[in-house]
């Protein structure tokens, strides 16, 4: 229920493809930041960042696709609060993207750097491409929440926060539900951060989505007006669960992102 694999595992499961994985680990801030890259540094490089609940191991198929290695170093991140990354503590969005910021700037090459966030993904990248305009070429949203509007009260979440209620939460839940509260705040001041965003922006969002609602693109189109450009991918009939249900439509999109 921790959605998370050993290292260990994770080697054993690349090494049985033939597919040399580093496994890296860096202290910002004194928090842990854990991540798995395959591929070289003379390509592009592309940083997957996850949902809530989840870890880099969901984005595993896309960093062995021989297709998805031939055009990109591939990373993904477990984000604070998830995987390796001081499990069990969660932080809002601004929080967590001061400490990923600098473990993606350090991957930076003379390459072209991109980034795709899948759901609680998706304002994260945002966040950072406003943090750091000039490091990313294109950023890839995901069934990603940015209106503050489209995001449903829960007020479960509330009452699962209560202790001892919220150790009834199984392994990534905890976590999930504490930052995804924090969200529905958060949202709000990522709107004033908009502006500063000047490279490309791609969405790829579902109409049946149900937990993110498809209205979040708009928003986005009508309020990202300095990036360099936006495109938008609409997935009739997908729900959420685009990277594992939608794999080869995402890996399309994610072959031709310039």
């Amino acid at each position: 229920m921790k959605m998370r694999w050993s290292d260990a595992k994770a080697q054993k499961v690349f090494h049985k493809k033939g597919i040399p994985l580093s496994i890296r680990d860096t202290i910002i801030s004194n928090r842990h930041i854990h991540y798995a890259l395959s591929g070289p540094d003379t390509l592009p490089t592309l940083v997957f960042i996850h949902g809530s609940p989840g870890s880099w191991m969901h984005y595993h198929q896309y960093l062995a696709d021989s297709l998805l290695r031939s055009k990109y170093r591939l990373v993904a991140i477990d984000r604070p609060g998830f995987g390796h990354s001081n499990f069990g503590k969660a932080l809002g969005l601004k929080a967590q993207a001061e400490l990923l910021l600098p473990v993606v700037t350090s991957l930076k090459t003379d390459q072209p750097l991109f980034l795709c966030g899948h759901s609680m993904g998706g304002p994260v990248v945002v966040q950072l491409a406003a943090m750091s305009p000039e490091t990313f070429q294109t950023i890839v949203v995901v069934a990603g929440a940015l209106d503050a509007r489209q995001e449903k009260p829960e007020i479960w979440r509330k009452i699962m926060q209560v202790k001892p209620l919220y150790w009834m939460l199984p392994g990534a839940f905890g976590p999930s539900n504490t930052e995804l509260l924090y969200l529905k705040k958060d949202l709000i001041p990522l709107q004033q951060e908009f502006e500063k965003i000047s490279c490309g922006v791609h969405f790829v969002h579902g109409t049946k989505d149900t937990w993110v609602p498809f209205e979040n693109v708009a928003f986005g189109v009508q309020n990202l007006k300095n990036a360099s450009f936006i495109k938008v991918d609409t997935l009739v009939g997908a729900d959420h669960q685009i990277p594992w249900k939608n794999y080869q439509v995402l890996r399309k999109v994610l072959l031709e992102v310039d």
